[in-house]
């Protein structure tokens, strides 16, 4: 199990985690937590803001009353507590959300408050006491943020396995370009193209692993105008022995299988004579 308050995983290694994490990973619950601490910090930061610029002010005895009361509702460590997380993965947790403070918080960005609103800074100070407490009476988490990474890291480490046996399965691995089928003169289309194959486009090898299959070959499906202009021009493809296709996707969306794969094993130029990597 993952305790992310780092007495079994480091800290990077759970905010790396973190980054992975999309809306969808968290729960109703989770994401109102998460609401009132970011709020929570926002308004403890606004009172420490007013604190350092008034301290030396004619007013400062009133701002160290109001400092020294702040210090008994100290926002990190409710929010550490309460989220059973350390303040940098519940900032990262706020960040892949895009959470902001809500409009009762930012209402006091829009105040630009002197030091001697004594009666506005008190206000200020008691909307922080009410988020505060907010967040301290909140309902225990049905599901936990170390359970959501725990979540995470299962599905990667499960997606990384598919990754890989993908990678064993097949027998050419190469990224391609997208091409008119018209560039090709007649006798390459009759030796790189089944002679049914319909589409306007083709796939042009650039570069990949394992054994390399011919220069052109003809798309997995057919693919639309439109949907062609929907995508990146180069696609990460995989083929079996008889190059057939195993699996194709847009290169974009093939981080993880590049990271597994590492440096080509050999390349085409431009005029299509092949190159292998050292």
């Amino acid at each position: 199990m993952i305790l992310i308050n780092g007495t079994t995983m480091l800290l990077s290694t759970v905010l790396f985690l973190v980054s992975g994490l999309s809306a969808d990973d968290f729960t109703p619950q989770q994401r109102t937590l998460l609401q009132a601490a970011v709020n929570t910090e926002y308004l403890s930061h606004r009172l420490d803001d007013g604190y350092n610029a008034c301290q030396d002010s004619a007013y400062a005895s009133q701002w160290k009353v109001l400092h020294h009361d702040l210090q008994n509702y100290p926002a990190k460590d409710v929010i550490e507590r309460v989220l059973a997380s350390p303040s940098e993965v519940v900032t990262q947790f706020a960040a892949t959300l895009k959470l902001r403070p809500n409009r009762s918080a930012t209402q006091w960005l829009e105040e630009d408050l002197t030091c001697d609103q004594t009666y506005l800074w008190q206000q200020l100070f008691s909307d922080y006491r009410a988020v505060y407490f907010e967040l301290e009476l909140s309902s225990p988490l049905e599901r936990s943020f170390a359970d959501s990474l725990e979540l995470t890291q299962q599905s990667q480490v499960i997606d990384q396995q598919r990754n890989q046996a993908l990678i064993n399965e097949s027998n050419s691995i190469a990224i391609a370009t997208i091409e008119r089928k018209d560039q090709l003169t007649a006798i390459e289309q009759a030796n790189y193209l089944h002679i049914e194959y319909q589409s306007d486009y083709i796939f042009r090898i650039q570069r990949g692993w394992k054994n390399y299959p011919p220069l052109y070959l003809g798309m997995h499906r057919y693919l639309s105008v439109a949907e062609l202009s929907d995508h990146q021009q180069q696609w990460l493809i995989f083929l079996d022995y008889q190059q057939r296709f195993i699996e194709a996707m847009p290169l974009s969306e093939a981080t993880s299988h590049l990271e597994l794969l590492g440096t080509e094993h050999w390349s085409f130029d431009r005029h299509g004579n092949l190159h292998r990597n050292p």
